[in-house]
C-alpha cells in the first residue's frame, strides 16, 4: 500500500468521525434555573447528554437581565457527559427577568427565564365566594332567605343577572384591583372578572338557561404568579337566556 492510500484512508476516517459527529449533536435538552436573592446567586442547571464532553459539549452561556446581556461565559468543556450546574453571581430585584441562553459548540442553543421572586411574598392570593352566600336562596343573584343545603352549598333561581357573582381578593404583593380573577362553572372558563371600585370586589355575571348542580371555581393571580382558590357548589336553574 503506497503512502497516498494510507493518505486518503486516513482523510475518509476524519471526515467519517466528523459526520458521526454532527449525526449525534443536539443542543441541550433541557435547563432549570433558580434565582437566590438574600445571596444573589443564579443556579443553571443544564442537561446536554454526550458521549465525549471535550467534543460535544457546551461552550457558551449568556445571561441577560432584563433584556440586558450582563454575563458571557465561554467553555472548552462541559464538567460531565449529562446533567452538570453552573453558579453565577447576578445582582437583580423582585420582578427582574433573568434570561439564560446555553449554548452547543456544534449546533443549537437552548433558552430559559425566571422572575426573580421574593420568598416572602410566594403567599396565594385570598380569594372568597361573596355572592352566592353559602346557605342561601338567591333570585337573580339577589340574597333571599336560608335553604337547608341539602342540594348544594346555596342555590340560585334566574342566574346571577341582576346582582352578578362576587368574589373578595387580599394580596401581599398586589393590589385587589391588580390581581386577575378568574371563574369557572365545572372547570370551564367563565370568563375574567373586573374589578368594581364601589363594593371593592370582583364580579362578572353568570346567566343562560341551564338546570342542575355546577360546581363554581374562583382563581385569583398576582403578579408573582401565586394563584388562590375558592370554590361552591350551586344549584342553578335559568330558562332565560
Amino acid at each position: 500500500m503506497n503512502i497516498g492510500k494510507y493518505v486518503f484512508i486516513l482523510l475518509m476516517l476524519v471526515v467519517s468521525a466528523s459526520f458521526s459527529c454532527y449525526a449525534f449533536a443536539h443542543p441541550p435538552q433541557d435547563m432549570v434555573l433558580e434565582y437566590e436573592i438574600e445571596t444573589e446567586i443564579l443556579s443553571v442547571t443544564i442537561t446536554h447528554i454526550t458521549p465525549a464532553q471535550n467534543i460535544h459539549y457546551v461552550n457558551k452561556i449568556e445571561i441577560k437581565r432584563n433584556d440586558e446581556l450582563i454575563i458571557t461565559e465561554l467553555y472548552d468543556s462541559q464538567p460531565t457527559t449529562s446533567e452538570f450546574t453552573y453558579n453565577f453571581d447576578v445582582q437583580a430585584v423582585v420582578g427582574d427577568e433573568l434570561t439564560v441562553i446555553a449554548y452547543c459548540n456544534i449546533q443549537g442553543s437552548i433558552t430559559r427565564s425566571v422572575i426573580v421572586r421574593d420568598p416572602s411574598q410566594d403567599e396565594p392570593p385570598v380569594v372568597e365566594i361573596v355572592n352566592p352566600t353559602e346557605g342561601y336562596f338567591h333570585f337573580s343573584g339577589i340574597r333571599l332567605f336560608p335553604t337547608s343545603g341539602l342540594i348544594a352549598n346555596t342555590m340560585g333561581f334566574g342566574g346571577f343577572r341582576l346582582r352578578p357573582l362576587q368574589f373578595y381578593t387580599e394580596d401581599d404583593v398586589d393590589n385587589s384591583n391588580n390581581l386577575v380573577v378568574r371563574a369557572f362553572i365545572d372547570g370551564e372558563e367563565l370568563g375574567v372578572s373586573e374589578y368594581n371600585s364601589d363594593t371593592d370586589l370582583h364580579e362578572i355575571r353568570w346567566t343562560g338557561p341551564n338546570l342542575g348542580v355546577f360546581t363554581l371555581s374562583v382563581t385569583a393571580e398576582d403578579s408573582m404568579g401565586n394563584i388562590g382558590e375558592d370554590q361552591m357548589r350551586v344549584w342553578y336553574f335559568c330558562f332565560i337566556p
